[in-house]
């Protein structure tokens, strides 16, 4: 039951945070979830760990799905006022939150179509887009007369999420949306959530256990276990910590942030601007001047002395090392290009070949994936 709403607050935001809050689940004697808790005001905050690890139950706390009696000592302040506290809980309607899980969730008794009416009918107060538009991002013109029942998996999730976002939200949860869905259907929702990060700017915060969904959409992370955030961070701080990479060696790839400079029908090729360098990749469907990111996976770079005049590789880059750390007969390399960095892994024997040391000019040879457009490849 709701009570009034408090006059001071216990829980202080700063201007860059959507909210700030303190979190405490527990049934009977068990802690599902106690950890502190902040979401950036924009871009797209991760939520990774294992199954078990309580990234659920955070984004039920946030929704305000929990019974009050499981969620005492939580304190929760949005940018929009308080949602929770020990004498308040705001009833989870009003904190104008879109939620998609992974499972459907489309009212089975209406089309496609009229599921997004109804949705739009009862919009909160967040950024808007327009009903032609929702339905041109995730591709629902020929499924707007179609009722739940004859959907596919990718299909009714695209319409689950294209229903959220017509409700226009202050805050997007998505726990797992990509979870039970084959990797084509996951490529084009992946590629419809980037545009709309790019077109909204609205906060979202995504759950996942698999880090190329991670890698391809967010721009901060949580790391959770045992119901508590173990490291807070940005993608480009964690995906470029060589202490945290010689610890998550699986999950050692960065992000380059690169702009469409052209493209080469002929060889069904485009062409990256990075700073003043160019990546070659295969061909991808955006226009000259569009935002890419380009994922390197740390196990995809090898070094060179010099640019070598014939290579299967289309890609060299001139880069300069910026850390060295020798780790069980290898050395871990973070690599400075054009103000942004990545990794390589090569052996202790190539790193004394190379002469290597912290300040060296070097030249990188890198496969790429570009990764918000459609069909990405490595090139």
């Amino acid at each position: 039951m709701a009570h009034k709403r408090p006059r001071s607050q216990t829980c202080r935001r700063s201007e860059m945070s959507f909210l700030t809050a303190v979190l405490s689940v527990k049934q009977g004697a068990k802690t599902l979830l106690e950890t502190p808790f902040e979401l950036k005001a924009h871009g797209v905050t991760a939520l990774f760990g294992p199954s078990g690890a309580g990234k659920t139950t955070l984004l039920s706390a946030l929704a305000g799905l929990i019974p009050n009696q499981h969620t005492r000592g939580s304190v929760i302040h949005s940018k929009y006022g308080p949602w929770e506290t020990e004498q308040f809980h705001l009833a989870p309607e009003k904190r104008g939150i879109g939620l998609v899980f992974q499972h459907q969730q489309l009212f089975p008794h209406l089309t496609v179509g009229e599921n997004l009416s109804y949705a739009q009918k009862r919009q909160h107060d967040g950024p808007k887009l327009t009903f032609d538009e929702i339905v041109a991002i995730f591709g629902l013109g020929p499924l707007l007369k179609r009722h739940p029942q004859a959907l596919s998996g990718g299909e009714s999730q695209r319409a689950a999420l294209a229903r959220a976002l017509i409700n226009a939200p202050r805050l997007l949860l998505l726990d797992e949306p990509l979870a039970a869905l084959d990797w084509t259907a996951r490529t084009e929702i992946l590629s419809a959530l980037s545009h709309i990060k790019t077109e909204l700017q609205l906060p979202m915060v995504y759950v996942s256990h698999q880090w190329d969904e991670v890698i391809q959409l967010a721009d901060h992370v949580q790391m959770m276990e045992k119901g508590t955030i173990t490291r807070s961070d940005s993608l480009a701080a964690l995906t470029t910590d060589i202490d945290f990479i010689t610890q998550e060696q699986r999950l050692a790839s960065a992000i380059l942030m690169t702009q469409v400079s052209g493209h080469l029908p002929d060889e069904r090729l485009t062409e990256l601007a990075l700073g003043d360098q160019t990546i070659l990749v295969p061909m991808i469907t955006a226009k000259p001047g569009t935002d890419v990111r380009l994922l390197i996976r740390m196990l995809d770079v090898s070094l060179v002395a010099e640019p070598v005049a014939r290579s299967s590789i289309l890609n060299t880059l001139a880069c300069r090392v910026a850390h060295i750390k020798d780790h069980e007969g290898a050395a871990l390399i973070l690599l400075a290009c054009e103000g942004q960095f990545f990794n390589a892994r090569i052996t202790a024997r190539s790193k004394r070949l190379l002469e290597l040391e912290v300040g060296q000019p070097i030249f990188a040879q890198i496969k790429a994936t570009a990764l918000n457009s459609p069909g990405p490849q490595d090139g």
